[in-house]
């Protein structure tokens, strides 16, 4: 599943909400050259990593999506979706649009939604409280206004007005998404085999 959001939308306090919610979620950790905020701890939130690691890891081809966002480069690792992925679990991504796009490519089955705030005042007031200054809040308005436009290409659409109704959404999605018919193929498959040895059984009296 991949969430999006513009700047301040909240997409950090969802993810967080999920994970002490619903057992089935995990953190896909997204690299990034940016410095550490206050709270934030290595390989949780995000590694951390220099220019030139990141690049490499670029060069190597190692990075499922990568973009540069307000001066800052950052990139989710192929390995750590697919590790998620053998345990059986949903790796959670919280990424922008073109990440997005890319995970889209890469996983056409991914699962991608669309988070705004109640309105773009309360957004404004998010930036503010993080300390932004007026030249940053206006540069993320800016990019938040080309994010919205890409909002259709998205599965789902979820307001974050309140913060336990929109994980409460997240979640039902899932839910949803699990119950597809295209995702329970293996298990509909073993029931019917199962079903088929239960009639051989019936037939030469093993029943």
């Amino acid at each position: 599943m991949v969430i999006s959001a513009p700047s301040g939308g909240g997409k950090s306090a969802i993810r967080a909400e999920i994970f002490k919610k619903d057992k089935r979620f995990k953190f896909s950790v997204t690299c990034t050259t940016r410095k550490k905020r206050k709270g934030e701890a290595e390989g949780r939130d995000y590694c951390f990593v220099s220019e030139k690691k990141f690049k490499k890891l670029i060069s190597d081809k190692k990075l499922l999506e990568w973009a540069k966002v307000h001066g800052n480069l950052y990139g989710t690792p192929i390995k750590s979706v697919l590790d998620i992925l053998k345990e059986d679990k949903i790796p959670l991504m919280t990424i922008d649009v073109k990440g997005a796009r890319a995970v889209k490519k890469y996983f056409p089955d991914a699962v991608t939604v669309f988070i705004l705030p109640a309105s773009l005042k309360i957004l404004i007031k998010r930036l503010k409280l993080r300390k932004e200054d007026k030249e940053n809040i206006a540069i993320r308005l800016e990019t938040a206004k080309k994010e919205i436009k890409e909002a259709s290409f998205y599965d789902y659409f979820v307001v974050n007005g309140s913060l336990k109704k929109a994980v409460e959404n997240i979640i039902k999605i899932a839910d949803g998404e699990s119950l597809k018919m295209h995702r329970n193929k293996d298990a509909v498959s073993k029931f019917r085999e199962e079903l088929l040895a239960f009639n051989q059984m019936r037939r030469y009296g093993g029943y």
